[in-house]
């Protein structure tokens, strides 16, 4: 009588984790879905000039991107910064940058 409670109570817990890894799963499709369809909402970048953009990157789960840049009168050192839909401009220096979001 012990031994078909047993095997009752470990149905029951697997159904149950079976359950759970499917929300999971479910979850994780998406968010990844919804990083994917922030990821397509690029903005558009205007470079000052004496600036070569070398890329773009998408961060998080935001909409955050980190802009990756060198000067041209110093062209071994790499810098970066971050902009968020709010932003429309950056000065740095004598460089201004725009941002249009779409």
């Amino acid at each position: 009588m012990c031994y078909k409670n047993i095997l009752f109570f470990i149905k029951i817990v697997y159904k149950i984790i079976a359950k759970l890894m499917g929300f999971l799963k479910d979850l994780l499709i998406g968010g990844t879905a919804y990083k994917a369809y922030k990821a397509t909402k690029r903005p558009g970048v205007m470079v000052p000039p004496g600036i070569t953009m070398l890329g773009m990157e998408h961060e998080g789960f935001g909409s955050k991107w980190r802009i990756h840049y060198v000067e041209d009168r110093n062209r071994n050192v790499k810098k970066s910064f971050t902009i968020t839909p709010g932003t429309s401009g950056r000065t740095s220096g004598t460089y201004k940058w725009k941002f249009d979001w779409y």
